[in-house]
């Protein structure tokens, strides 16, 4: 099995030097993180290569180059590169999934630019895949490949990960193509995010723009289950832990100790971002500063920018007030000994960051909003045994995995300032105890333990699809069905009637049989050996009028009326529920717009299928947990259904009806067809050779699938 890796960038980007091409390290944490893993698997990887070139011998040369580490690129043109990457990718998506509104820069050309880039990615990929590789798509650049991927490969096992924030639905949905976003991230088997609260995002923002129901993290769609969950990114703990021991990390540990070591060091590492609260920061040290000069001369702060975008006008416009600010303060508060802030526009090599990591009193980690920040963690594995404070802002995925820590809104200035004076001081063994319960978490959760965890997950999840897709009814299996339905001399038939033999209606008046399901109906009856049964929660007098002329046996209210031999009969008397239950009922109704009250002989029925899906979900579990001590208290169930919360007596269940029919006959072939959560009753009680047949979302109950309700009946006209 081989694992491809799909994401914006390759671990090597080419730089064109004269003739030539130079290749070195990709910035960033994605690349650095998903290069260093330790895995079993073959590991292979799609993406840019960071250069652009329209030459068709220069791609081949950096082709055949990076086909050496198992790298494959996908060469983009200029238009394509602003408008996918610096357009849609960075201009619009970034700036809302890290909740800066009022930056979201919308243009057409941009969408169209990231489905054609999309498209890209998905053609290099479908020239490499086999249908037993696994696929790993990273980050919100590639958001509509795995459905692209899926329509290839309906089997291929596809995973996403999402390593920035997923935003509020509030937010979300102001998102123009919002829809084809999430359809495009519903062709994984496992979506993956930093934090439970992003997932919580998601599936929220699932539910009320595709309709979608999550329970318990997964969704089921027609032919498989898509599962999310939060797999929180780490590091090379040991990598960043014994750094101090080599040679070259100790050199230079010791030429920054000369240069800064004479006072007190508050470190931040950032790219240049509007997301990573940077001119924030520098206020809360101005403040410092300003409030505490007692401090002056005794405390630097060193800030590592990496270049980011800075040809773009606001990363350009940060920088200036940035670089402005930073002169300001130095101007302000510097001495002939001291300066406040070194500042530094570039990126260090390894080795003198860990050694600044370990040198460090304080690292400074406040982002406005970001998916995780490793600079976090790298900093307290490299600390190793010296002593340090972690001042990370809440916003940080980071900040869930690091509660010693200091954690503050980075918003707030006051805060900043506060965070700055508890860390200097905090005595030492306090900040040594932080440190260590710190690196226990971080040392277990690695990067490596990130990578595996999320495989395994995908794995799983593969496991359950190869087993759910041997259920849906294909060309073999219907023949196989129509065979022994041919040889069998005694068969039940049970056929639940909305969502199954006619599809749902806006009212449940409206879902009226039409004249195919007589015909069929008709057919199955006209054969002696069938004995066929409507099992339905439809009220005796609705199901009579519609179907009381044909020669079949109906289960009304889900048992609680049988007509068989042409007599009904009734199982339970009386009216169970009392006046409180319908208070609770019309309160609810009352606050939930579209949702109405159905009464029964023998059960009442909330219907909520014209409710935003939100809004019904909450009333829901709200309707539930008020009814809860009531209908205990009368012996009754409370039955969720489809769109529906039914209260009704226990003993009027699907599986009551199937369990009498099989005690009193024995038959040679078992049917039993149903779309609802009731019609698992009906599946769990029929005996394993049965065929049980959900339709619509996969069951772990039925032991096969059709795929939606219009197959319903074609698939009995099959078996005639």
């Amino acid at each position: 099995m081989r694992l491809f890796i799909i994401s914006n960038r390759l671990p090597l980007k080419a730089q064109r030097v004269g003739k030539e091409f130079r290749f070195s390290r990709s910035e960033g944490g994605l690349a650095t993180g998903l290069d260093s893993l330790e895995m079993s698997v073959e590991k292979y990887w799609i993406g840019w290569p960071g250069l652009y070139t329209e030459n068709e011998g220069e791609k081949e040369n950096i082709r055949l180059y990076l086909e050496k580490f198992h790298f494959f690129p996908v060469f983009l043109s200029s238009r394509q590169i602003h408008d996918y990457y610096e357009g849609y990718s960075n201009s619009t998506v970034w700036p809302l999934c890290h909740y800066f509104f009022s930056y979201v820069q919308y243009d057409r050309s941009f969408w169209q630019a990231y489905r054609e880039v999309n498209q890209l990615f998905c053609e290099v990929a479908v020239s490499l895949i086999r249908a037993d590789d696994m696929v790993w798509v990273q980050d919100y650049q590639l958001m509509l490949l795995p459905a692209m991927l899926r329509t290839y490969f309906p089997a291929v096992s596809i995973g996403y990960f999402h390593h920035i924030p997923f935003p509020s639905y509030e937010l979300f949905r102001v998102l123009p193509e919002k829809a084809e976003v999430l359809k495009g991230l519903l062709g994984a088997d496992l979506i993956a995010f930093h934090t439970h609260d992003y997932m919580r995002h998601f599936s929220i923002a699932v539910q009320r723009v595709c309709h979608l129901n999550f329970r318990f993290g997964e969704v089921r769609l027609v032919n498989r289950i898509v599962h999310a969950d939060a797999f929180p990114m780490g590091i090379n703990y040991r990598l960043y832990y014994d750094s101090i021991l080599r040679p070259e990390v100790e050199r230079a540990l010791y030429q920054l100790s000369q240069n800064l070591g004479r006072y007190k060091l508050i470190l931040t590492v950032d790219r240049l971002d509007y997301s990573k609260g940077i001119l924030h920061r520098l206020k809360g040290f101005e403040l410092f500063l300003e409030k505490h000069p007692e401090y002056r001369e005794k405390v630097s702060l060193v800030m590592i920018i990496v270049p980011s975008r800075d040809q773009v006008k606001k990363y350009a416009d940060l920088k200036m007030k940035m670089e402005e600010m930073i002169g300001t303060i130095n101007g302000e508060y510097a001495t002939l000994n001291w300066t406040p802030i070194h500042y530094f526009y570039h990126g260090f090599p390894f080795e003198e960051l860990v050694a600044l990591y370990h040198l460090a009193d304080i690292a400074l980690v406040t982002p406005l909003r970001d998916g995780m920040n490793l600079v976090a963690k790298e900093y307290v594995a490299a600390k190793r045994e010296r002593p340090g404070i972690l001042i990370l802002s809440e916003m940080a995925g980071a900040a869930i995995e690091l509660p010693e820590a200091l954690l503050i809104n980075p918003n707030d200035i006051n805060e900043i300032e506060r965070a700055i004076c508890k860390a200097l001081q905090m005595p030492k063994q306090e900040q040594l105890k932080k440190l260590r319960r710190m690196q226990q978490v971080i040392s277990r959760q690695t990067v490596n333990k990130w990578a595996a965890d999320f495989v395994a997950g995908l794995q799983n999840i593969r496991r359950r699809n190869d087993v759910l897709g041997r259920k849906l009814i294909g060309a073999d299996l219907k023949a196989y069905f129509r065979t022994v339905y041919a040889k069998a001399l005694h068969r039940l038939i049970m056929l639940d009637y909305d969502g199954t033999l006619v599809g749902f209606a806006e009212e449940p008046q409206e879902a009226l049989p039409h004249t195919e399901v007589y015909e069929v109906l008709e057919a199955l009856v006209g054969d002696s050996r069938n004995k066929v049964v409507i099992c339905s929660g439809r009220d005796l007098d609705t199901l009579e009028r519609w179907f009381g002329h044909l020669s079949l046996e109906i289960a009304a209210e889900h048992g609680a009326f049988y007509k068989t031999q042409g007599k009904w009969l009734q199982n339970v008397h009386g009216e169970l529920w009392n006046e409180e239950i319908l208070n609770l009922l019309q309160q609810i109704i009352d606050k939930t717009p579209g949702s109405m009250l159905e009464i029964k002989r023998t059960s009442v029925v909330w219907h909520y299928r014209n409710v935003n899906n939100w809004l019904a979900g909450v009333r829901e579990k709200q309707l539930i947990d008020s009814l809860r001590r009531p209908c205990e208290q009368l012996g009754l169930h409370i039955m969720r259904g489809n769109k529906i919360v039914e209260i009704k007596s226990p003993a009027c269940t699907k599986g009551a009806v199937v369990r009498k029919l099989l005690e009193k006959e024995h038959y040679d072939f078992m049917m039993a067809i149903g779309d609802d959560t009731t019609d698992e009753d009906m599946f769990e009680a029929m005996p394993a050779n049965a065929v049980t047949i959900k339709i619509g979302e996969l069951s772990d109950n039925a032991r096969y699938n059709l795929a939606e309700q219009s197959q319903t009946l074609p698939f009995l006209r099959a078996l005639l």
